[in-house]
């Protein structure tokens, strides 16, 4: 399997236990004890991970390196942007948010909102086709936006 297959394999699993897993989520746990709780599994499971890492023993200098610079700020940013995934979720679904159409509205938004970020900063090709296709995910999102 090709390496970037497997990735997007693995995201769709674990977006499917992730979104099952907010969904059962009863009313009466607090949101963010409930995140402590998954981020100390999340952590335990990359922590076994690690030996497994490629290239071998890379990870010690990583794991060494997260506390300075560009690791810190990256770990900063995707903290603040994954809790607020998980809460935003969260509250979505205990109040009354649709298992069926909650992540493709949250991700096709997220994606239109990403376009502009992805030309401008990362310098990432735009194209007709692309702009037709984000015309489908606009048509899409009001479709699932009507009742």
């Amino acid at each position: 399997m090709k390496p970037l297959l497997l990735a997007f394999a693995l995201a769709i699993l674990g977006s499917v236990i992730y979104h099952t897993g907010q969904k059962l989520v009863p009313p009466s746990v607090h949101p963010l004890v409930l995140l402590m709780g998954a981020y100390a599994v999340a952590i335990a499971l990359a922590a076994l991970a690690l030996p497994w890492a490629q290239p071998a023993g890379a990870w010690r200098e990583a794991l060494a390196g997260l506390a300075t610079g560009p690791s810190l700020r990256a770990a900063l940013v995707l903290g603040v942007g994954v809790l607020l995934i998980e809460v935003g979720f969260l509250l979505a679904y205990r109040w009354g948010g649709s298992l069926q159409w909650s992540a493709v509205a949250v991700n096709g938004a997220a994606a239109l909102l990403l376009v502009p970020i992805a030309v401008g900063v990362f310098r990432e090709s735009f194209s007709p086709v692309k702009g037709l296709g984000m015309a489908l995910v606009l048509g899409g999102l009001a479709l699932l936006a009507r009742r």
